[in-house]
């Protein structure tokens, strides 16, 4: 059997930046209570590699990160994630007592500040993103100008401008996004199109563009609530309908008998993927 891992593969380096903040801050403060505020990236066996140092992740579904602030009772080293965060969160940490270590993402961080250089100019932005994901939040955070256009349910909102900037989630797949843009442009024809989309996403996407015609099954690998990974699955599944494509989350969701007769297996891998994970699947399928 042939197995074939699609690059780039492993963590971005925004997540790698962020994990090793985390550690860093842990080992630089040991007998202090260092937790994260919300799932610092959205894979279990990333968080997991964290509980290693003692970094406790603090996360409900359905609870927001201000809400999440209040089970804190003792002063605490909070990590905020990747993801970016509201300067309200920010503020009601340092009232309750807290110290802030910021993991925002790089590429997040500038979607954010091209949000703010426009929105301080009193532009409308028209946020391209996933309701109630914690990067839309941030964004929506920034103020009222900005107006979400939720991927799953996309409505183009009615503003007095002829020229809103728009933008897009780091993680949404660029077929979509542009889908929405195009209609965009017919009701805005001076509408500003920032790229929103970061290139560890791109570069993800492109390789399962470019998939070998003698794969037979496609494993994609990632956080089953990482949107960066399910953009990847319904990618594949919808340039490849007739191709085998999983969902897998580590090599333990592997099944041999979903094996039998495959000749080429393909990995891909979310942006929050460990490189570890990836081997370990691949051991197992050439094993």
């Amino acid at each position: 059997m042939k197995v074939t891992v699609l690059e780039p593969s492993g963590y971005c380096a925004g997540v790698e930046l962020a994990i090793r903040l985390a550690i860093k801050t842990k080992v630089d403060n040991a007998s202090k209570n260092v937790v994260v505020l919300g799932m610092l990236v959205h894979n279990q066996d990333s968080l997991k590699a964290l509980e290693k140092y003692n970094i406790k992740t603090i996360f409900k579904e359905n609870s927001s990160l201000e809400e999440l602030v209040d089970e804190l009772k003792v002063p605490s080293i909070v990590i905020l994630t990747a993801h970016g965060h509201s300067k309200s969160l920010e503020e009601k940490l340092i009232k309750n007592g807290h110290k802030i270590v910021d993991a925002t993402c790089p590429f997040v961080q500038k979607s954010m500040d091209e949000i703010n250089a426009d929105i301080s100019k009193r532009k409308d932005v028209f946020y391209i993103g996933i309701k109630n994901h914690p990067e839309a939040n941030a964004a929506l955070s920034l103020g009222k100008n900005v107006h979400l256009i939720d991927l799953k349910n996309p409505s183009i909102p009615k503003i007095n401008s002829d020229s809103p900037t728009v933008i897009s989630q780091t993680t949404l797949a660029e077929s979509e996004v542009q889908s929405i843009i195009d209609q965009i442009k017919v009701l805005y024809k001076n509408a500003k199109i920032i790229k929103g989309i970061c290139n560890a996403s791109t570069l993800r996407q492109q390789a399962i563009l470019s998939l070998d015609k003698s794969v037979d099954k496609l494993y994609v690998v990632g956080g089953l609530n990482s949107n960066n990974s399910k953009t990847l699955f319904n990618l594949a599944k919808t340039t490849y309908p007739n191709l085998n494509v999983e969902l897998i989350q580590n090599a333990d969701d592997i099944k041999e008998k979903d094996l039998k007769g495959l000749s080429h297996i393909a990995i891909s891998s979310g942006a929050s993927t460990p490189i570890e994970v990836i081997d370990q699947i691949k051991n197992k399928l050439l094993n």
